[in-house]
């Protein structure tokens, strides 16, 4: 039994292993190995391409995943045009939305939080809006009394 195992675990040693391939397959090596391109030319061209076309090839992938993601390419031409204006129009509504309202909104973040911060600023006002008029001026004039 033991001699088994260790026939089973050693190498088998035959006469037929060689260290060289067949005939065969260095014909069909030679004989292809001329039609593989140059892969690393290839590959600079590839890398080192003009800005523009990268660019436009950048966009076409990302159209096709637009498409292939959310089914548009098995709509017919007058479905997907009236698609991709709907979401070429809410795009446009988001973006300018977003210049139209989003700095405005930011400045008066940041001035509330300097505010928090610092207890100083020119927007506590607003900060106070919720408050009744005639309970500020009370408070203020408690406070300087004291």
């Amino acid at each position: 039994m033991a001699s088994d195992m260790r026939a089973f675990c050693t190498p088998a040693t035959s006469t037929h292993v060689s260290s060289h391939s067949p005939p065969i397959v260095d014909e069909l090596i030679s004989k292809y190995s001329s039609s593989i391109p140059n892969t690393t030319a290839e590959s600079y061209r590839k890398q080192h391409r003009n800005l523009a076309l990268r660019i436009i090839d950048w966009v076409c992938l990302e159209y096709y995943r637009y498409e292939v993601t959310f089914g548009v390419y098995v709509m017919s031409p007058g479905e997907k045009f009236v698609a991709n204006t709907f979401v070429l129009v809410f795009f446009s509504l988001l973006f300018w939305a977003s210049l139209l309202y989003l700095p405005p909104l930011l400045f008066s973040k940041l001035g509330r939080l300097v505010w928090l911060l610092t207890g100083h600023g020119e927007h506590t006002d607003s900060v106070l809006g919720g408050f009744d008029a005639e309970y500020i001026p009370a408070v203020a004039t408690s406070t300087m009394a004291s």
